[in-house]
């Protein structure tokens, strides 16, 4: 399989979501976070160039203001504002996710082939984008706090952004515009909830809602 400067720019994003698995920091999972998404936003500008279309450069240009730094900024604030500034919640040792990450990286590598459209290109970066998405779903599920969550749901959708922007002849600038500014306010959304969340109970860990039930 021969690799082109887009799939190891999405190796790369693949291997910072492997990162985050063993951080419990939630600064440096929102500095991980802006680096990936700082990725894709390159990986569009090189189909703009490649392509010779605006459209992709204007998009990148979306990203890397909304996904890469508003919205890992906003994260940021949130948690400093709950004084919160670790994840020691998590359902797996660190070690542990690390080495699933590692296994659904493979298991990215090997599926590539099978999920790339072929006359395309970039079959690697069809790979790493399954890669994300389940990693995104790795640390939602093994994660306590709310902010973690949301990181990981943030990480499986730039799997299926990777996945579309690559593998496919492109979508509407005005349909990826709203997809990416719907994740904004879904992001802000659930800040505020969470804030809610923590006044209500003096606490962001999302298990001990079940407390609820009786």
């Amino acid at each position: 399989m021969q690799l082109s400067s887009i799939d190891i720019a999405a190796a790369c994003a693949a291997f910072s979501a492997i990162w985050l698995c063993g951080l419990s920091r939630l600064p440096s999972m929102c500095t991980v976070l802006a680096v990936q998404t700082l990725l894709l936003a390159a990986i569009a500008g090189m189909l703009g160039f490649t392509h010779h279309d605006v459209q992709y450069l204007v998009l990148a240009g979306v990203v890397l203001a909304v996904k890469a730094i508003a919205i890992p900024l906003f994260l940021v604030w949130t948690a400093r504002r709950l004084a919160v500034h670790r994840d020691i919640g998590m359902y797996l040792h660190p070690s542990l996710v690390l080495f699933c990450g590692c296994i659904m990286l493979a298991v990215g590598f090997f599926l590539a082939p099978q999920l790339a459209a072929r006359t395309l290109g970039n079959p690697g970066a069809a790979g790493m984008a399954l890669t994300l998405l389940l990693i995104g779903m790795l640390v939602m599920i093994t994660r306590r706090l709310a902010l973690s969550q949301v990181i990981g749901f943030l990480v499986l959708e730039n799997g299926v952004f990777l996945y579309g922007l690559t593998q496919s002849h492109g979508m509407p600038l005005i349909f990826e515009m709203g997809v990416i500014f719907d994740v904004l306010v879904g992001v802000m959304i659930a800040g505020l909830v969470i804030f809610r969340l923590n006044r209500s109970f003096e606490h962001i860990d999302v298990t001990a809602l079940r407390g609820l039930r009786h």
